[in-house]
């Protein structure tokens, strides 16, 4: 079974494959075969493998969607807790944030929400054992989510308490506590070389990316 890639709901049939299932089930044997050789040198995240091996694209950081329609794929992990219950294991992190650019944007046409409005959402459990391998991952659920169909007037809020804040040269005082929804957390392997120029401060700022913050994320799963 194919998809066409610039049909949202053709997509969504074919990634409702996964729902319940793992990529070892899934997948061909000898699609299995190259990515147990991909994990002996890197193991990397079970999203760049849904990416390449299940939809068939290599994983990027382009400015636009993954698909063509529209639509953003985003792979994230839920957690069993001791009492049994389910909760997001992370915040749900999109696209880095240019401290330059995005002070010329409006929130209808920003950057953010030409890539993130409409997303893909793969959920799996991690099973918290890096022995196991991510070919044996169970895919929970897979549904498309659209942020302005309920929660637009919030992201836009946020979006807009974090793009202030860089248009006055504070994007150094930038936390996660400043806003409800759409986080602006931080983006690197270490703060040393994380560190970015912004407008109107000539002090150095952490890289950052948006993101939906751990708190959004357990509202969606409650709203399942």
């Amino acid at each position: 079974m194919q998809y066409n890639e610039n049909n949202k709901e053709s997509i969504l049939e074919y990634a409702k494959q996964l729902e319940g299932t793992t990529l070892r089930e899934i997948l061909p044997n000898e699609i299995i075969e190259t990515m147990k050789k991909d994990e002996q040198g890197n193991k990397g995240r079970l999203g760049q493998k849904i990416e390449r091996y299940f939809f068939g694209y290599e994983c990027n950081s382009d400015t636009q969607p993954d698909f063509p329609c529209g639509l953003e794929l985003k792979v994230t992990p839920l957690k069993v807790n001791k009492n049994g219950s389910i909760s997001p294991k992370e915040r749900l992190v999109c696209n880095i944030i240019n401290y330059h650019n995005i002070i010329n944007e409006k929130w209808e046409t920003s950057s953010f929400l030409n890539k993130n409005k409409e997303m893909l959402i793969i959920k799996y459990i991690d099973p918290m054992n890096k022995d196991i391998s991510q070919l044996d991952y169970e895919i929970v659920d897979v549904n498309i989510h659209n942020i302005l169909e309920e929660d637009s007037e919030q992201f836009e809020k946020d979006w807009n308490i974090i793009v202030n804040k860089i248009r006055e040269g504070r994007a150094h005082e930038l936390s996660e506590s400043d806003t409800l929804y759409l986080g602006a957390c931080t983006k690197g392997a270490t703060a040393a070389t994380s560190l970015r120029t912004q407008p109107n401060s000539e002090i150095l700022a952490k890289q950052r990316a948006f993101s939906f913050k751990t708190k959004y994320m357990k509202e969606l799963l409650n709203r399942k």
